[in-house]
């Protein structure tokens, strides 16, 4: 094998033939193809995979068909490809997917493909993309994940619901996060910036919820944003994380934000498998204070300089905890 050329031969999985495009053959798929599957007893492309090597790492691309995404295509030509390629000698296979293409994200994390890193401008057309990498020894599937989905798309307790941020959010996350009496009253006492509360709607948050790096949820109370709500810091290893929240004026005072605490809370301990949340609060903020107490927090101590201020000195903070066994 000559560095770079994989040559692999046709393979046949559940509902499709993977197989050696045609030299002839024209998609619009934006890459050179190696190969394509095609249904049993047809020729029609249902997908496509391509990719390009050196030094022992291969970067692969990959396309479906729109008549047939939805059906895990992706991930099983990831599969196909990824055995052969290791077994001639590859020492790492990684995919650049376009950080707003979640569905090729989560092919390649089904295929076993771990989230590294954004890679700014890495993706075709200049656009940012997630890099995701699969060794010899990863396994095929699925992609450890720190942070699951949430079960149903939802967590609710009849009142309130938290769900992922999403693309449609962008306005009223816009509204609220400039709003002064929310970011006054959050981490960073600074008006936000509006490219990154876009970003953040439109991909960030649902990249990093994947990577395990965070999982930041809207506060919905049956007619649409009301605030939000993160779990931030995870660290496995040692079983912890830290729970942000706030809420918009007009939601304030109907215990919406002790409701989400106490949801947050269980899902932590019992679907991400934490035993320590921590949250912190002002001095000076009885109010959030006040949620954290009724959520079962217990305070722990105070943190001097904690976060900066406004003037650019520090300010104190309360540290709070709750453990899996309270």
């Amino acid at each position: 094998m000559a560095d770079g050329v994989y040559l692999i031969e046709t393979v046949t999985a559940s509902g499709f033939v993977l197989r050696t495009a045609p030299d002839d053959l024209k998609l619009e798929c934006g890459f050179e193809t190696d190969m394509v599957a095609v249904g049993a007893d047809g020729d029609e492309p249902w997908g496509a995979i391509g990719w390009s090597g050196a030094d022992g790492v291969v970067s692969i691309r990959y396309w479906v068909a729109p008549d047939h995404r939805g059906r895990k295509l992706a991930t099983a030509m990831l599969k196909a490809v990824a055995g052969p390629m290791f077994a001639s000698g590859a020492e790492r296979l990684e995919v650049r997917a376009p950080v707003r293409d979640l569905a090729a994200i989560r092919a390649a994390m089904r295929a076993g493909f771990r989230p590294e890193g954004v890679l700014r401008a890495a993706a075709p057309g200049g656009t940012d993309a997630l890099s995701l990498g699969l060794l010899p020894g990863d396994g095929r599937g699925p992609a450890p994940r720190a942070l699951p989905d949430l079960p149903g798309g939802e967590l609710t307790d009849g009142t309130v619901s938290l769900r992922p941020l999403r693309p449609g959010d962008a306005e009223a996350h816009l509204r609220h996060r400039t709003a002064p009496d929310v970011y006054k009253g959050a981490a960073l006492q600074l008006p936000p910036n509006l490219d990154e509360l876009t970003e953040m709607c439109e991909w960030r948050s649902a990249v990093e919820w994947l990577r395990g790096r965070s999982a930041f949820m809207v506060i919905d109370d049956g007619e649409g944003y009301r605030g939000t709500i993160g779990l931030y810091d995870v660290t496995r290893l040692v079983g912890t994380g830290v729970i942000g929240y706030d809420l918009s004026a007009d939601a304030r005072g109907r215990g919406y934000a002790t409701r989400a605490v106490d949801l947050m809370c269980r899902w932590a301990f019992e679907e991400v498998g934490i035993d320590r949340l921590e949250a912190g609060t002002d001095v000076h903020n009885a109010a959030s204070q006040a949620v954290l107490r009724r959520a079962g927090f217990r305070l722990e101590g105070i943190e001097r300089g904690g976060l900066p201020a406004t003037d650019g000195t520090r300010r104190d903070t309360l540290l709070w905890a709750k453990l899996s066994c309270d």
